[in-house]
């Protein structure tokens, strides 16, 4: 139990992917879903339950390892953007920039404070205030799109300024301990499964769309909606072709290209679901009226590939409306997390000034 405390953000992001596991299972291996019932029957069976127990411990905290790094890079990469004559379209929410969006509103309201027990924080907070003042920047920190020459390299710096600050008040607390830092390890665990969750979601609703776009490819070749799906794998190609290009482009790479990577999958996954043509083995079910007619040993000898016949318009539908809470809820905790730091931060230094 122990170590299911330590590890719990992480197995609950690692058994939020499991659907999406299950749903790639059930898109590229046929009958491969028919076969979960005989591991259930394995694991049920006497005397292998704690060793199921184990395995299951061991893939959700593998597999939440690594989305949780993975979605990390996600909601906070600034490779993706696009310069179109004077604008530039770019991620405008990324966990930096509602860090500094929240800096500076706090330095506006006077909260922000530079104290003296911490000349690296107090340094850090000097450099930000003047980069804020020199040319502000801070009323299009989340915005989408930008001129090109609002001065990139100012903003940056704000970014680089305000992660500084936040990490420097962040380890600050954490080295205090004790019960004064449950309440901010609870926001933070939060803030790792709502990520996860919004990660999960988006790769849920990726593999939805495109097995809609199959289906339709085999059920109703000249539906509109099909043509519409029909350049989503391409988009997606594009996309990480671009973030690709700025992450290697004019730079030494700082990090790993977990996003680029994930989007060309996706991409690969895309182009096999829609633009593959059909199998025999992928034709689409039967009519209501011929199915009726079958005796029951053409039902029980007929391939059991569901896939094909699934609602999925309805199942897009829910994985978006889900993904879209999951990254409102992460965008809103992320918020109230920073706002905490600097709250606990202030009060603390306070506290040790009155002593």
């Amino acid at each position: 139990m122990g170590a299911l405390t330590i590890a719990f953000d992480t197995i609950i992001v690692g058994a939020l992917a499991l659907p999406w596991v299950v749903l790639v299972i059930h898109l590229f291996f046929f009958e491969g879903e028919n076969r979960l019932g005989e591991i259930l029957n394995w694991v049920t069976a006497d005397g292998r339950q704690a060793a199921a127990g184990v395995l299951l411990f061991a893939m959700t905290y593998s597999l939440g390892s690594a989305v949780s790094r993975i979605a990390v890079d996600f909601f906070n990469d600034d490779d993706l953007y696009l310069q179109t004559g004077e604008h530039l379209f770019r991620m405008g929410v990324t966990e930096d920039r509602i860090h500094t969006r929240i800096y500076c509103d706090l330095d506006d309201n006077h909260l922000l404070l530079a104290g003296a027990e911490n000349p690296a924080l107090a340094g850090k907070i000097y450099t930000f205030q003047s980069l804020k003042t020199v040319k502000p920047q801070c009323w299009q920190t989340l915005r989408w799109s930008v001129r090109y020459n609002y001065d990139r390299e100012n903003d940056d710096k704000l970014d680089e300024a305000a992660q500084d600050i936040f990490g420097l008040q962040e380890n600050a607390l954490m080295v205090k301990g004790g019960d004064f830092t449950v309440r901010l390890r609870q926001i933070h665990d939060q803030i790792m499964v709502l990520r996860g969750a919004a990660f999960n979601g988006l790769i849920g609703f990726t593999l939805c769309v495109f097995a809609w776009g199959a289906a339709l490819r085999r059920e109703r070749q000249g539906s509109w909606l099909r043509l519409a799906l029909v350049p989503v794998p391409a988009v997606y190609f594009a996309v990480a072709a671009l973030a690709t290009y700025h992450h290697f482009h004019g730079r030494e790479p700082s990090d790993p290209p977990y996003m680029e990577f994930t989007l060309l999958l996706l991409a690969a996954v895309g182009a096999w679901l829609v633009w593959k043509p059909p199998s025999s083995k992928q034709l689409s079910s039967k009519p209501d009226e011929t199915r009726a007619k079958e005796t029951v040993a053409e039902k029980e000898t007929e391939p059991k590939c569901f896939w094909q016949i699934e609602h999925w318009a309805r199942l897009v539908v829910i994985s978006a409306i889900l993904t879209t809470a999951a990254c409102l809820g992460w965008w809103s905790t992320e918020v109230l997390y920073s706002e905490q730091v600097v709250y606990s931060y202030d009060s603390q230094a306070l506290a040790a000034a009155q002593k």
